[in-house]
């Protein structure tokens, strides 16, 4: 009892020096990034925007007011005793999560992934004109818990989950029990070659009777060894790609080259997030089509959507 309590208060403090700890980083990281665009002054409206907010508010992830209607601490989280598993809700469906996350944990989570999918999020994946239509196959390609197919499964006929995680398997095996049907989950890595934790995409697809019109790409700063490993997938037609262009820094500019060499139109989401590993400047957001927008010849069909937003702190 007393070993109990005692550990109880050992968390309780700790937490509080951690958050302690955390105020001091970010506020040391909001100097830099301001002091940074002092000296570097920018003509980009959106990065104007994100500093303009940035300059009267606390460090965040995103730097606009559409954020502040999230609050973790309203996140109603519940544990489902037959497989020993936490979820929350996303309306009447059940997102379920690691078997090792805490009460805690899911709530911060969840409340930042409702926040990053917000129409007004630089890092959300679509918007009224680059979505997910009734009918499409989805590629979720670094899915962690798929909030992003949960989202969409309604609308999907087919839905190929890709995360080399076991607990995030055992989470989503659980989460899309009611679809699974139309789910399958690949534990692999994607990547430009095929091995016994890597997969390659145009390989795994190539005599797929059901094949993916929407890939949305986020694998942690390994997207061009996924775009590699995607070269007959990227001939195909209808074919839309949701892009994380956040993981390094000169991965926007680098993928804009690489689709424009391709001769396949891609734009980015406006709005600002986040820093950079070298915590001293700010990203734009997602690749996404411009209305009116005219595609180059041999193009039509093909769009691409990038997520720029940095989450690099």
């Amino acid at each position: 009892m007393m070993s109990s309590l005692f550990h109880k208060i050992a968390y309780k403090i700790q937490s509080r020096i951690n958050a302690s700890e955390h105020a001091r980083k970010q506020q040391l990281f909001k100097s830099k990034i301001l002091d940074f665009y002092a000296q570097h002054p920018s003509n980009d409206k959106d990065i104007q925007q994100a500093l303009n907010y940035l300059s009267s508010n606390t460090l965040t992830t995103f730097f606009d007011t559409f954020q502040e209607k999230y609050v973790a601490d309203n996140i109603k989280v519940f544990h489902d005793a037959s497989i020993g598993l936490p979820y929350t809700l996303l309306g009447d469906k059940k997102l379920f999560f690691k078997r090792s996350n805490n009460k805690r944990t899911v709530q911060l989570m969840f409340n930042g992934l409702l926040m990053e999918q917000d129409p007004a999020s630089p890092h959300c994946y679509i918007d009224s004109e680059f979505s997910i239509e009734a009918g499409d196959v989805l590629a979720d390609v670094g899915c962690a818990e798929s909030l992003f197919s949960l989202m969409n499964i309604e609308k999907l006929s087919q839905v190929y989950l890709f995360e080399q995680d076991p607990e995030w398997r055992e989470a989503l095996e659980a989460t899309f029990a009611p679809w699974k049907e139309k789910t399958v989950i690949i534990p692999k890595f994607v990547s430009n070659r095929n091995t016994d934790n890597e997969v390659c995409l145009d390989d795994f697809f190539r005599n797929q009777t059901s094949r993916p019109n929407f890939y949305k790409i986020n694998v942690e700063g390994a997207e061009d060894l996924v775009l590699d490993g995607m070269k007959e997938i990227l001939t195909e037609q209808p074919l839309k790609i949701a892009l994380c262009t956040y993981h390094h820094q000169d991965d926007f500019e680098k993928f804009s080259r690489f689709f424009l060499r391709e001769r396949i139109f891609s734009s980015s989401k406006s709005g600002c997030g986040g820093l950079s590993k070298r915590y001293d400047w700010i990203f734009r957001s997602i690749l996404t089509p411009h209305s009116g927008h005219t595609d180059p010849p041999g193009n039509q069909g093909k769009q691409i959507h990038f997520n720029c937003h940095s989450g690099g702190y």
